[in-house]
C-alpha cells in the first residue's frame, strides 16, 4: 500500500523537490499538470508499458495500456489493460507433462475517484474493479478505499476493503486427459473450482518534515475455496496437490523516506513482514537509493532480500507424500527459500524540451529498469524487467 503525504504543499520548493524525488519520494510515478478549476480544462494522460519476466522454466511478455483523466472537480478516472503471453516448457509452471504451450490473459481495470476539496479535511474516495481471463482462469475483483487528510495534509489516514472471486478450470496439454482422483485413481476431466477473498487495510503516512515521511500499514486477508495449482501432483502424478481450502493471511508494511536537497537524492527504507495459518512466516526489508543526476534524468538503485518458512505440509520430495496425507504439495513456494533481488531503473523527462516542443511531448517522461533474483527454491533465479513512455494531454 502507497501512500502520499505531500500533496497540496505549495511553493517552488516543493516543485523542485517532486521533480528531484520523482517517484522516490512519493513511490508513485510523477504526476502530469492537474486539472484546472478556473478554466475547466480536463487533463490526463496515457501510458504505454512493457513488462517481462523469465526464469527457466516461463516467459512471459506483457503490453500494457493506461490511461488516465482528471477532471477540474477532483474527479479522476484510470482505465488499465494488460496482456499477458506466457510460454513455458515445465511441469512446475502448470502442465501435466512437460510439453511446451502459450496461453494468453486479458486483464482489465477500471478505477474511479474523487476528492472532496471542500471539507476542512479533504476527503479522497477511490474504488475500482478487475477483470482477468485466460482459457483456464477467470478472476473479478472489486475495492473500496476512503482516505482522509489532516493537519494540513501532514497526515493522512486510509481504509481499503477487497474482494475477490476465482473460478478456476483446466486445459491439459498433452498427455492425459484425465485428472487423477485423490486417491490415484482416474478422476473427472470436467474441473471447476472457486475461491473468494476478502482483504480489509488501514494504513497511517506521517509527513515528518518537509523532506522525511513514515508509512506504515496492516493488511489481513481471508481466502476461502480451491487454494492449490489444478496441474501440480504428487506420487509421479498419482495424486493431484491439495491445499487447506482456508488461508489467514497477514501484512505489516512500512516505509520511511528521506529526500537531501543538497546532493539531489531520495533513500527509502521498507520492511515487509508476511504471517499466516499455514506456518508460512516471511520477512521482507528492501532499500531504494534514488538520484536526481540532472534536472531531467533520475536513476534508482534498489535491493531487496526475502526469506520465508515452508508450510506444515510442504515435503521437500513430492513423492514422499502417501495417500493418507490430508494435505500434499508440489509448490515451490510452500517451501522455505530466500531471495536476493538488486535492480536498476533509469527516468528520462521530456522538461528539458519546454518551450521548443508541444507540452505533451515537453511533459512526457520514459523510464526503464531491470531488476534480478537469486532465488533459492525450484523456480531458480529470475529476470524482471519493465520499459514505459508516459504521454500526457
Amino acid at each position: 500500500m502507497q501512500l502520499t503525504a505531500f500533496r497540496g504543499w505549495s511553493g517552488w520548493a516543493f516543485l523542485r523537490l517532486l521533480l528531484a524525488a520523482g517517484i522516490a519520494l512519493l513511490g508513485l510515478s510523477p504526476r502530469g499538470s492537474q486539472a484546472d478549476e478556473v478554466t475547466g480544462t480536463w487533463t490526463g494522460d496515457v501510458q504505454l508499458r512493457g513488462n517481462y519476466y523469465w526464469d527457466r522454466s516461463t516467459r512471459v511478455v506483457a503490453p500494457e495500456v493506461i490511461a488516465q483523466l482528471e477532471a477540474p472537480q477532483g474527479s479522476r478516472l484510470r482505465v488499465d489493460y494488460l496482456v499477458d503471453s506466457i510460454t513455458s516448457a515445465s511441469i512446475a509452471a502448470g502442465a501435466l507433462e512437460d510439453t511446451r504451450f502459450n496461453e494468453i490473459r486479458h486483464d482489465v481495470s477500471i478505477k474511479g475517484g474523487h476528492e472532496f476539496y471542500e471539507r476542512e479535511n479533504p476527503v479522497d474516495v477511490w474504488g475500482g474493479m478487475r477483470f482477468s481471463k485466460e482459457p483456464d482462469y477467470f478472476s473479478f475483483s472489486t475495492f473500496f478505499q476512503p482516505s482522509i487528510w489532516l493537519a494540513d495534509r501532514a497526515t493522512r489516514l486510509l481504509g481499503r476493503v477487497t474482494y475477490l472471486h476465482d473460478e478456476i478450470g483446466q486445459n491439459f496439454r498433452g498427455g492425459t486427459q484425465m485428472r487423477p482422483g485423490e486417491d490415484g485413481t482416474p478422476g473427472e476431466s470436467d474441473f471447476g473450482e472457486r475461491l473468494d477473498a476478502v482483504s480489509m487495510a488501514v494504513g497511517w503516512e506521517q509527513a515528518l518534515t518537509p523532506t522525511l515521511i513514515f508509512e506504515v500499514a496492516y493488511d489481513f486477508t481471508v481466502q476461502s475455496g480451491f487454494l492449490a495449482n489444478p496441474y501440480r501432483s504428487v506420487l509421479g502424478g498419482q495424486r493431484p496437490e491439495e491445499h487447506p481450502d482456508v488461508r489467514l493471511r497477514n501484512l505489516l508494511y512500512s516505509r520511511i523516506a528521506w529526500y537531501v536537497p543538497r546532493s539531489r537524492t531520495s533513500l527509502q527504507a521498507i520492511y515487509r513482514s508476511y504471517f499466516d495459518d499455514w506456518s508460512i512466516s516471511a520477512i521482507n526489508p528492501e532499500v531504494r537509493i534514488y538520484q536526481e543526476m540532472s534536472p531531467y534524468f533520475q536513476t534508482r538503485l534498489r535491493y531487496r532480500y526475502y526469506k520465508q518458512t515452508s508450510a506444515f505440509f510442504y515435503k521437500s520430495d513430492p513423492n514422499a507424500y502417501t495417500f493418507q496425507d490430508r494435505y500434499v504439495t508440489n509448490d515451490p513456494k510452500m517451501s522455505a527459500f530466500r531471495v536476493n533481488e538488486i535492480g536498476i531503473q533509469l527516468l528520462v523527462l521530456g522538461s528539458f524540451l519546454e518551450g521548443r516542443a508541444h507540452r505533451s511531448i515537453a511533459g512526457a517522461q520514459f523510464d526503464i529498469s531491470f531488476n534480478y533474483r537469486w532465488n533459492t527454491n525450484a523456480f531458480g533465479n529470475q529476470v524482471i524487467s519493465q520499459a514505459g513512455l508516459r504521454i500526457p494531454f
